[in-house]
């Protein structure tokens, strides 16, 4: 392909942020009912598990719906399962973006995060 014919579609590009965001948003709410859970919080707080599972949902979203954000961008004839995993991977990293923005910056927690917060603020003290 001619690298002078490139160019970007603004409109479309707006329409895939708009996406990423909202699907991004969704995840992280679908996994709140998990990942907020007192047994969750208490078991593997601080595992790291939490973004292998956003991953997995966000892999699943995007292979049952041919969701390839580079395909769309770059006007590709058709999707591929490189660009579903990449478009997964944004779709799980903006997840954990939503939640950093709810808990850190706006301070929305479950009481199940906050209990945990209070118990490692009062294991911190005692040592």
């Amino acid at each position: 392909m001619d690298p002078n014919l490139f160019h970007i579609d603004w409109e479309q590009t707006a329409e895939v942020l708009v996406v990423i965001i909202v699907l991004s948003f969704v995840i992280e709410r679908a996994l709140a009912l998990l990942f907020e859970h007192r047994a969750f919080v208490k078991r593997f707080s601080g595992t790291g598990i939490k973004e292998p599972i956003a991953f997995a949902l966000a892999l699943l979203i995007c292979v049952y719906w041919n969701l390839d954000l580079p395909a769309v961008l770059l006007t590709a004839e058709r999707t591929s399962l490189l660009g579903e995993i990449i478009t997964a991977g944004v779709l799980a990293g903006g997840s954990k973006a939503s939640i950093k923005l709810f808990h850190d910056v706006m301070g929305v927690k479950s009481t199940a995060a906050k209990q945990k917060e209070i118990e490692k603020s009062d294991h911190s003290s005692a040592a």
